[in-house]
């Protein structure tokens, strides 16, 4: 006996119709299984793919490129500089806007926010290059562009999206 032939004894069966139904349920199965690797590799938050860094110049920026809105976020700066005694990091207005800053490791020695960006101005280490760490977090959902300079030097832009 043929197993997928219709049948009407001892039960009513429409095998055309299981096919179907074992189709949509194979492919619920790959669904599931592609957003939990989508989720392990960072895509979601936190992972391989989410981390990224960009450079120009002398300016280094290691950030996460996948965020939640309600996650505090480290922006790392590493800077290579030649000695002189204040480095000036400029963030255009797309984060002063889209972003709260919670903390800065180091404080700066002055800061200064308008409509155009955040401008952060720390004591030059002598000899060595600089990190400087933003913690924030998000106050928008989507796509952000950032753009950061060093002294007026290069900018680095940089695209984050926020999940809520």
């Amino acid at each position: 006996m043929d197993e997928f032939v219709s049948r009407h004894y001892p039960v009513q069966e429409d095998m055309r119709f299981q096919r179907r139904s074992w189709a949509v349920e194979r492919g619920g199965w790959i669904v599931l299984a592609v957003i939990a690797l989508a989720g392990l590799t960072g895509v979601f938050g936190t992972g391989p793919l989410s981390w990224q860094h960009v450079s120009a110049g002398p300016l280094s920026v290691h950030y996460d490129r996948f965020q939640r809105r309600t996650r505090l976020a480290p922006f790392r700066f590493d800077i290579t500089h030649s000695p002189g005694a204040e480095v000036t990091v400029k963030l255009d207005g797309g984060f002063a806007r889209d972003f709260d800053v919670s903390s800065v490791e180091p404080q700066p020695v002055r800061s200064a926010a308008g409509p155009d960006g955040l401008t952060l101005t720390f004591a030059a280490q002598s000899g060595k290059a600089s990190s400087i760490v933003i913690w924030a977090h998000s106050h928008h959902y989507g796509l952000t562009t950032i753009t950061a300079a060093v002294d007026g030097g290069t900018p680095a832009s940089f695209w984050i999206f926020v999940y809520p």
